[in-house]
């Protein structure tokens, strides 16, 4: 039962309709001279339909040289007013606050991305992430970027916006002035507290002249999670001064990206959630004004729960207004099941930003596609057959039912999901499971007819005469011709995941270092099984985006499993798995089972005998060509918008 979630609450003189907010997110949407675009308006506009209290633009430069990511938002002159007054006026129809974040990436930026200008910083330090040396900032300086905030504040408050929140979190240029991790100054800007908060009170000091009463929040970090940084102690104490100072609530966050693998900062699935909770907490006992508490937060419920515990007076859902721009509606409506929860993946929405690519979404591939992707119904409604039911199958199903079209769906197992079914049963992955459920709840209330243990035959195709057929039958494991490999005690991945086979007791090995095989020699490592992973190349999980690849890494290493990369499997007898190491020696390991992981290739046996009797057919996802769970939703959205 929801209780306080969607009761209003005032930041400042700013009455927020609910408490569900949307922290800021790098999505790499706008143009390099800092204008709005058509696809990020559409993109806040998505949520404020979705009808999230407040909605927190991602970081707003204020200076043309102090960006941390290329196509990000500014506001460092007049011009940039206009398209942001459209921006307001949008999300203002539809009911939600919107507040504008403002920042200096400070060292943690490269020549790259900030118009091949060197990255400033309180100390002249070089990032341990960005690894640009930074030039240590003047006084002039200093005195000059307080009044671009102020300026930035005065076109914020004229373009409509309803408040505005100063990044003060996650090592950008006023935490690093605020900890003595970076700031080694001896001026008035470094040294004791006073000395290092001082930039911030004289950028608030600024606003205020600018801009009067109007709502301004702070982000901070309650914890840096590096050795020097600043902990909580001073965080409680710097959440007092803020709120002396006039910022109207905190934010409260954790961590510095220099801090790696910063699963503090965007917690991945291997993460406790609400992991700030009581951070938020603590803050909340020591200051008057509302404490926004964020990270690793996805189900209603449980935002609900931490209102109710006082643990904050908002929350913060960054990934889930992703995953699920209408969270909101759905929860307030209590379609629990329809909701598409954020899992935790990181996959579209950090991977590709890590080499200057756009936000997506694995399990919303609409993400960033809103200003154009029409879902408006058909006037031509088509017959409609899907066969498979993984991803990109789902994925397909639910956007031509919701275009209108008359769709059933074809699954030849008893459960849907694909490889999502076994790749929930690694530690840490299970929620991967609800973007299954999520997506068959949301079939069902399309009224689409979801047919299991159903293959798909000839005769099945000439008798439901579809117009259109979308192939989304997936991938299989891969079997390479090693002797042996079709042994009694050689197992797919996949198999032993879902439970098919006896774990054996004695020694296993796992044959490939990606990530199904690293998720499951971690899974069975943790069943207190002796564990050897190999892999043929130099390294291993070369498949996996940078953060969850740090911690499965961390998580494997913990275990105690044995990995042997540039490892070639030559052969597979009933006690070893044989095979030549990287100097070129024959190697026995010894294994009373092995599991085979060699990676996936597609599986399409329809597609001739579909294009017999169909004119239209598509091939999608894994039976297009096997790859990650990100290029088969995003075929499934195209395809069931191209119908």
């Amino acid at each position: 039962m929801i209780t306080k979630l969607f009761t209003p609450m005032k930041v400042g003189n700013c009455t927020i309709p609910n408490r569900l907010v949307v922290p800021a997110m790098v999505t790499n949407y706008c143009d390099e001279d800092g204008f709005l675009t058509d696809r990020y308006m559409a993109y806040i506009e998505e949520k404020a339909k979705g009808g999230w209290g407040m909605i927190i633009t991602e970081d707003y430069s204020v200076t043309p040289h102090g960006k941390g990511y290329q196509y990000i938002p500014g506001f460092y002159k007049d011009e940039h007013v206009a398209l942001n007054k459209e921006l307001t006026r949008r999300v203002h129809e539809h009911g939600s606050k919107i507040f504008c974040q403002m920042y200096h990436p400070g060292r943690q930026s490269s020549h790259a991305v900030n118009g091949n200008v060197q990255p400033l910083a309180p100390s002249g330090t070089k990032d341990p992430i960005c690894m640009d040396l930074a030039r240590e900032m003047t006084v002039e300086e200093i005195h000059t970027l307080v009044e671009d905030f102020g300026q930035a504040a005065r076109r914020c408050k004229e373009s409509g916006f309803d408040g505005i929140e100063l990044h003060c979190a996650h090592g950008y240029l006023l935490a690093e002035f605020l900890s003595s991790y970076v700031n080694k100054r001896v001026d008035q800007y470094g040294g004791c507290f006073d000395n290092r908060v001082r930039i911030v009170d004289e950028i608030i000091a600024a606003m205020r002249k600018e801009v009067g009463d109007f709502p301004i929040q702070v982000r901070i970090s309650a914890n840096e999670y590096v050795q020097g940084g600043r902990t909580e102690a001073e965080t409680y104490q710097l959440a007092r001064h803020l709120e002396e100072v006039g910022f109207d609530a905190i934010h409260v966050s954790n961590g510095v990206y220099a801090a790696a693998p910063i699963d503090q900062i965007i917690a991945p699935m291997f993460t406790k959630h609400a992991l700030n909770m009581e951070a938020a907490a603590n803050v909340k006992k020591v200051v008057k004004i509302p404490v926004i508490l964020a990270n690793r937060i996805n189900e209603p419920g449980m935002a609900d729960i931490l209102l109710e515990m006082d643990k904050c007076d908002f929350v913060g859902m960054a990934r889930g207004s992703l995953a699920d721009p209408y969270l909101p509606v759905k929860a307030k409506e209590g379609k629990f099941d329809q909701i598409n929860y954020c899992i935790g993946c990181l996959q579209g929405c950090e991977g590709p930003l890590l080499t200057g690519g756009c936000v997506t979404c694995l399990v919303n591939p609409r993400v960033g596609r809103e200003y154009e992707t029409d879902l408006t119904k058909t006037t031509q409604p088509k017959k409609v057959m899907v066969i498979g039911g993984g991803p990109a199958g789902l994925v397909a199903a639910r956007t031509a039912a919701i275009k209108g079209h008359d769709v059933s769906l074809y699954e030849a197992s008893s459960h849907l999901g694909g490889q999502f079914r076994s790749a929930a049963y690694p530690i840490g992955k299970g929620e991967l499971s609800t973007t299954t459920s999520s997506y068959r709840a949301n079939l069902e209330a399309l009224n689409v007819p979801v047919h299991l243990n159903s293959e798909v035959s000839e005769e099945m195709i000439q008798e439901i005469k579809p117009d259109a057929i979308i192939l989304a039958t997936g991938a299989k494991p891969m079997v390479p011709p090693i002797k042996g490999i079709d042994g009694k005690n050689v197992f797919t991945a996949e198999d032993m995941l879902l439970g098919k086979y006896d774990i054996s007791n004695g020694p296993i090995v796992v044959c490939g270092g990606g990530e199904v095989g690293g998720e499951t020699a971690h899974y069975l490592a943790e069943k207190n099984h002796d564990v050897t992973l190999l892999e043929m190349q130099p390294d291993i999980l070369n498949d996996m985006m940078i953060m969850t690849k740090v911690c499965l890494l961390e998580m494997i290493q913990k275990a105690g499993i044995k990995v042997k990369t540039q490892f070639k499997v030559k052969e597979i007898t009933e006690t070893a798995v044989i095979g030549e190491d990287a100097s070129g020696n024959t190697v026995s390991i010894p294994a009373v089972q092995v599991i085979s992981a060699f990676g996936y290739k597609s599986y399409n046996p329809l597609e001739e005998i579909a294009k017999k009797y169909c004119k239209e057919v598509y091939v999608i996802g894994g039976a297009k060509q096997a790859g990650g769970a990100i290029p088969a939703t995003k075929e499934g959205l195209e395809v069931g918008l191209k119908l």
